[in-house]
């Protein structure tokens, strides 16, 4: 029962908005004397929704063009002034390996932990591991400032938690600790060869707007052609005359 009430619901509707396409008496919209008047106007009308669907596309793939022009003109330029500040502020990069007692050592800084706490630069940072009269790593920057990590040389009996560091360890930990400084003194000599270059390359990118511009320009000229095409200003101005003439025939002017 409530399936068929609700075909009846929508052959009501079907047939309501059908009429409502073809306004005026009943056999205006439904007899066979008048299909040659409703036959013109569905073509009319077809006719103008292919032109209409056809200008939408048109605008829709410019736009799209543009946009995509304009997100590559900015990922260029992002990228660049993503590369010249991790040139100019590195930070102290990702983990390289540690913590190592107290030390912690990053692409490109050394973190001390401990009764001295510190942050130190890689770059020229001379590391040396003592095993007499303790075990102990010496760290000393450029200036000459040294810090000292110092490693119990035997395991603590009443704490077998407590972290442990045999001297072979520590003696090929300092050798990581020397070799992230050489390293670190490479990225430094990279980074005053590549910074100058990078921001040659961002002025150039910001001022490449050919692609960008070319697209913009593209996508007003395809809006401006839609808006003045005369195909589709010949069939609106055919489906006005023949909404006119339905009107003339019914009294009643169709929607377009």
């Amino acid at each position: 029962m409530r399936t068929l009430l609700f075909a009846v619901l929508a052959a009501l509707a079907g047939t309501g908005w059908y009429w409502s396409r073809y306004p005026g008496n009943w056999k205006f919209a439904f007899t066979a004397a008048h299909a040659g008047s409703r036959a013109r106007l569905r073509n009319c009308r077809r006719d103008l929704r292919t032109l209409t669907k056809k200008a939408r596309q048109a605008e829709r793939t410019a736009k799209q063009n543009a946009d995509r022009a304009e997100s590559e003109y900015r990922q260029d330029i992002r990228v660049l002034k993503k590369e010249i500040k991790n040139l100019l502020a590195p930070g102290r990069g990702r983990l390289v390996k540690g913590p190592v007692g107290d030390i912690t050592v990053y692409e490109h800084a050394v973190q001390i932990a401990g009764r001295s706490p510190a942050v130190i630069p890689l770059a020229g940072l001379k590391a040396v591991f003592r095993s007499d009269p303790a075990y102990m790593i010496d760290l000393t920057e450029p200036s000459g400032r040294t810090h000292r990590a110092k490693y119990p040389r035997r395991r603590d009996p009443d704490d077998e938690n407590a972290p442990f560091f045999t001297s072979e360890q520590l003696s090929d930990f300092t050798l990581d600790l020397l070799n992230a400084a050489a390293n670190e003194s490479e990225f430094q000599a990279h980074q005053k060869a590549r910074l100058p270059r990078a921001r040659k390359e961002l002025e150039a990118a910001q001022a490449n707007t050919s692609a960008r511009d070319e697209a913009l320009e593209n996508f007003r000229t395809v809006c401006a052609w839609q808006k003045t095409n005369p195909r589709r200003k010949t069939a609106l101005a055919d489906l006005d005359a023949e909404r006119h003439r339905w009107k003339q025939l019914t009294g009643k002017m169709p929607p377009r």
